[in-house]
């Protein structure tokens, strides 16, 4: 089995998790929840319960758009050209895609735990998914940097 095509089944597989635990928590939740946090994990904005779904759309429209993405010299892609070939984009995009819905899924369930008040604030675990996130997005460049610097010299 490839590797895009087990990611493709992992980030498949986070984005029902993600749905599943916020159906199953949304009843208990209080009216309102904290939707938005400071650099610290802080809570500085809350809204009603309805908006814990807004983060489970966003990530599903993500998953769709991602795995809809059929040609890889579609010149709304900003990959390096070497990602221009379907088995590579999906490997990339998928591997993007990946700690995205952990982000997501990490963020959902610490507001629900901060809305059950069993948690005070995010926790640090947000830096490090970024990171990986940043490290996937650095790949792209360098290797972007390297086809254009390899262009170049041609």
């Amino acid at each position: 089995m490839k590797t895009s095509s087990i990611l493709l089944i992992v980030n498949t597989l986070l984005l029902v998790v993600i749905w599943v635990f916020t159906g199953i928590k949304y009843v208990g939740l209080p009216e309102i929840i904290p939707t938005h946090f400071d650099f610290h994990g802080n809570v500085d904005g809350e809204s009603g319960k309805e908006t814990i779904w807004a983060l489970p759309c966003i990530a599903a429209f993500i998953h769709l758009l991602f795995v809809g993405i059929k040609d890889p010299n579609s010149p709304l892609l900003n990959v390096p050209q070497s990602f221009r070939n379907e088995k590579t984009l999906k490997l990339y995009l998928f591997s993007l895609e990946l700690p995205v819905m952990v982000l997501f899924l990490d963020i959902i369930v610490e507001s629900i735990r901060i809305a059950e008040g069993r948690q005070k604030e995010l926790s640090g675990a947000v830096f490090f998914i970024l990171g990986g996130i940043l490290v996937v997005i650095g790949t792209g460049l360098i290797k972007s940097f390297r086809e254009s610097k390899i262009k170049s010299n041609d």
